[in-house]
Order: structure tokens, then sequence, then C-alpha cells
């Protein structure tokens, strides 16, 4: 028999892809009930008892699941750079990944229970979520399993008026509108993809499928914008928007209007408007293009590094970066680099899953995770490129 080595990615991925859809309802709020159905009450209570009370096993159980993805990630980049799998291939895969992590709980981050409220300010109570917070709504059920209660609505008003329909269409019931809400960032990662492919073809075809694979298929991105979404990726559509639509076709209307839509979700975006003073230099091609690449992603590793000083390394930060790099994966030590990242970031959640309690120690381990790797691959670069000086 002909050895395929689509089928072993294949069945691969969507092993890690299920047993990490199950293993995202070990982290259920424990003040939330998504099913009175007594099979589905037996299965997570089990669920929750290894998550909440065998925390070991969890955060062993975690960790070989990401390992075993990044390892199979590594093998398909592989894969695509050497033409063995096609753009069919591809799609099909990234197609049941993305449909398998949709389903799951959003388990390391509480951030779209507060996406959803927020909405709700708006749908049930006709109010404004700037002026409103969660805490104002003490007896609202859905005020029990959220997290930063006190807060008042922190983003854009784009990214508002985008949840407002899925909102409305969930007709106030909580599980209704959790899927809403998913379906909805399941609709803007596949335009993210869409347009990262659009623009690499435009601009160096020859990783159109690499790049395609490198963001559809990258662990940080199916967690942060998947399994446990963040409105990031509503912002870097826009901003892929703006580039494809925008500079490929050399409108600065459609720059400007989409890049200050992209600041309405979150305003890190309105750093990218000053670079169409640019366009003279860029008009379209493919050398301008990947130049404006570079100054857009060394301006949003600046930002992203100003959010974690004043925060910390959240994953979900990270998404912008991983969209940006994808259109430049031809260069090796930002791929690697970008794996490395995604890896570290989603490491975070190990110390977390395994004490369940924040502590200074903990926050700590967080960062030996995520820095030391980073530091080690910087540190090996700096020594490579002196002795290849000397």
């Amino acid at each position: 028999m002909k050895f395929n080595p689509f089928r072993i990615v294949f069945l691969g991925f969507i092993f890690c892809l299920l047993a990490l859809t199950i293993y995202s309802y070990t982290q259920i709020d424990l003040n939330l009930t998504l099913s009175a159905n007594p099979i589905y009450q037996y299965i997570q209570k089990q669920l929750i008892l290894l998550g909440y009370f065998q925390r070991h096993q969890s955060a062993f159980i975690y960790s070989l699941i990401q390992i075993i993805l990044f390892g199979l990630y590594f093998y398909v980049i592989k894969q695509v750079l050497n033409n063995r799998l096609n753009l069919h291939q591809i799609i099909k895969l990234i197609s049941l990944v993305s449909l398998l992590a949709v389903l799951s709980y959003p388990a390391f981050s509480h951030d779209i229970f507060n996406y959803m409220f927020d909405a709700r300010i708006v749908t049930k109570y006709h109010l404004n979520p700037y002026f409103y917070k969660a805490n104002d709504f003490p007896s609202d059920l859905w005020v029990r399993f959220m997290h930063w209660t006190h807060r008042y609505y922190p983003y854009g008003p784009i990214w508002l008026i985008l949840t407002l329909p899925f909102s409305y269409l969930g007709f106030g019931k909580f599980i209704l509108t959790l899927i809403n809400f998913k379906l909805m960032f399941l609709l803007f990662h596949l335009g993210n993809l869409y347009l990262i492919y659009k623009i690499v073809q435009k601009i160096d075809p020859d990783h159109k499928l690499a790049s395609l694979a490198f963001y559809g298929l990258n662990p940080l991105i199916i967690s942060e914008s998947l399994i446990s979404p963040h409105n990031e990726v509503m912002m870097l559509f826009f901003a892929l928007g703006a580039l494809y639509w925008g500079i490929l076709q050399n409108s600065k209307f459609k720059y400007i209007l989409l890049m200050i839509i992209s600041a309405g979700v979150k305003f890190i975006s309105l750093a990218f408007l000053p670079l169409i003073l640019l366009k003279k230099y860029i008009k379209g091609k493919p050398a301008g293009v990947e130049n404006l690449l570079k100054l857009i992603l060394t301006l949003t590793t600046l930002f992203i590094c100003l959010e974690i000083y004043y925060r910390e390394a959240y994953p979900w930060y990270f998404i912008i970066f991983i969209g940006f790099s994808s259109l430049l994966i031809k260069y090796k030590k930002l791929f690697v680099f970008s794996c490395i990242l995604s890896l570290g970031a989603l490491g975070r959640y190990v110390p977390f899953l395994y004490e369940g309690v924040y502590s200074d120690s903990l926050q700590r381990m967080e960062n030996l995770i995520f820095y030391l790797p980073i530091a080690i691959y910087l540190f090996y670069n700096l020594i490579f490129l002196r002795r290849v000086k000397l």
C-alpha cells in the first residue's frame, strides 16, 4: 500500500482536535449548566472531576495534546513546502479542524462571555455598555459565570455593532447566543484565511499554500480564534482587508476605511493608518508590499510588547502577529520564531491547569514557560550571526 502522508496527518489532527474539544469541557464553570440531560450530566461530572480535582492529570493531558498537535503542524508545513499536499487537501483539513474547534467550550478564557453580555446590555436592557457593566445587573443569571464583571465596555464601537445581530438572534437564550457568537468567530476566521491566501497569491505565489496552512492549522490560532475566541480575529480581518482591497488594488480610500473599521474593533489598528503615506513607494508591487508588511509587523510587535508590559503575555495578543507573519512565511527565522511564540504562549495555560489558583509562583512559572524558549532562540541566533561574521 502506498504511503499517504495526508491520511496520517488528517487522522492525527482530527483525533487531537476531538480530544481537545472534549478536554475543553473539563474547564466548564461550576455555576454553568449547559444541559439537564442525564447522560450529558454524567459525562460532564466526570470531565469536571478531571479538570477541577485531578489537576495533575488534567495539565498532563492538555500538554500532551498540544505537543502532538504542534508536531503534526510542523509536519504539515514541511509537506506543503515540499509540494506533497494540495489546496483541496489543506482546505479540507482546515475546515474539519475549524468545525471541531467551534464545538468546544471556551475553556481558556471567559472573554466571549463578556462579549455576549456587552451586547446583551444593548439587546435586552436597551442601555449603553460604555456606561453600564455586568455588575449593574445582579439578578441576571449570566453574571454568575462571568469574570471581569466590574469593567465597562473597553472596545471600539464597530465591535459592538458586529455583535448585536448575533445577540438578537440568540433571543435571550444563553446556549443559542453562545453558538451564534462561535459561528461569528468562525466566519471571520475563514475570512482571514481567504485574505491571507489572496494576498500571498499576489505577492509570493510560491508560498500561498504554506501561508494558508501556517495560519489555519496553527494551534494558537485554533485555540484563541475558535476554542476561546477573541476579537483580535475581527481586527485582523479588517486590517488584512485594508492590505488586499486597499494596497494591492491601489485604493487609498479602501485602505483608510478598512483600517478605521479595524480600529473600531480594537484601537491598535490606528497605528497602521499613517502607513498609507508610503503608498506611492509601494504601488501594489510585491517588493513594496513586503516592505510595508515588515513595518506593520514591527509596529505590531511594539504594541504587543506594550500590552505585555502593562498586563501580561496573554496568548490571544499574538493572533495579529501570527496573521501578519503568515504573509511573510518565506522568511525561515520568522516562521520558526512564530512557532516558538505560539508554543510558549499556549504553554502558559499549563501552570494554572496544574494548580488552579493564581499566585506569584504560578505567574513566575507562566513567564518561564513563555520567555525561556524565546530567549534561547534569540540567543542562539545572536551567537550564530556572530560566528558567521567572524
